[in-house]
């Protein structure tokens, strides 16, 4: 019988094709790592990864092992979910990156449950615009990453999170924050505040969009790459936002959310992670999420 965490060693191997990263990833030293991949290769009577100089190359039986022990851990992982248990033999790190439009969303609930059904894996929050993300998943520089989407890109695995609704921003002592909800005509004659358009494409371009339909794309006074600061723009200086805010958001006082009834913009956050990983710490984050969505469509 092969050990459930030699199994979570030999894919991470896999993933990493270098004893090195691949021990600082799951917090082993090299000969620990070393003595878990023998220990399979003894039990199968296999050669499973051809080693060089820096990095080893999987053997076609390694890829084979990979592909079938891949698909069975996430059945494993989901029998002790339905059961309650935790998974003490996954171990490790995971670097995830986060954009500021995820970061008060689902994923802080979905991160906390994560973390404590796989009380070995430790996570490090990179905070990054959602391109970034996007790149940096892609290039393997990030594991995974909570970001705003749409995202067309073949190399990554999709899972779509929640859609956040844009709404307006007000001073508590404005006129229009007496109102239950507003319109878009109602907006005319304000100055707006918005995050800046290079810095947040994704926020930015369906409504810049929609902004120049309602001939309101000139009332843009104030522009900023950090949301809190377009926040103390609209308390200091009375000017309007618009902006899709996740609901663990906490409002600074001084600031009233509206809904606009006509204006039917939403972002959607999404989740992404490389395809082609084998690593048993993303492929854990993907299945968890997975379920946790209620059979969430992966593009996997």
């Amino acid at each position: 019988m092969i050990n459930i965490n030699h199994i979570y060693a030999f894919l991470e191997l896999v993933e990493q094709r270098n004893f090195n990263a691949a021990a600082e990833k799951l917090h082993l030293t090299q000969s620990g790592l070393s003595r878990k991949i023998s220990a399979i290769e003894e039990r199968v009577n296999q050669r499973l990864f051809e080693r060089t100089t820096r990095f080893v190359r999987p053997t076609r039986a390694a890829m084979a092992l990979a592909r079938h022990w891949r698909e069975a851990l996430v059945s494993y992982q989901a029998g002790l979910a339905e059961i309650g248990a935790t998974d003490a033999d996954l171990a490790g790190s995971l670097l995830i990156g986060v954009s500021a439009t995820s970061r008060f969303g689902e994923w802080q609930t979905f991160s906390d449950l994560f973390f404590q059904t796989f009380p070995s894996v430790n996570g490090r929050v990179e905070s990054m615009p959602s391109q970034d993300v996007v790149f940096y998943v892609r290039n393997g520089d990030l594991d995974v990453g909570f970001c705003g989407g749409p995202i067309a890109d073949d190399s990554l695995g999709v899972i779509q999170i929640e859609q956040i609704r844009y709404r307006v921003l007000l001073p508590d002592d404005h006129p229009l924050a007496q109102r239950a909800s507003l319109a878009m005509a109602d907006l005319r004659g304000e100055e707006l505040s918005l995050v800046n358009a290079k810095t947040w494409p994704r926020v930015r371009e369906n409504l810049d969009a929609l902004l120049a339909q309602c001939g309101l794309l000139g009332a843009v006074a104030y522009e900023s790459n950090f949301i809190d600061r377009v926040l103390r723009d609209i308390i200091d200086n009375g000017r309007v936002g618009i902006h899709p805010l996740a609901g663990n958001y906490l409002l600074p006082r001084g600031v009233t959310l509206r809904e606009i009834d006509d204006l039917a913009l939403c972002l959607e956050n999404m989740f992404v992670w490389r395809k082609s990983t084998t690593s048993p710490l993303v492929r854990s984050m993907v299945s968890m999420l997975t379920r946790y969505f209620d059979g969430a469509a992966a593009k996997s």
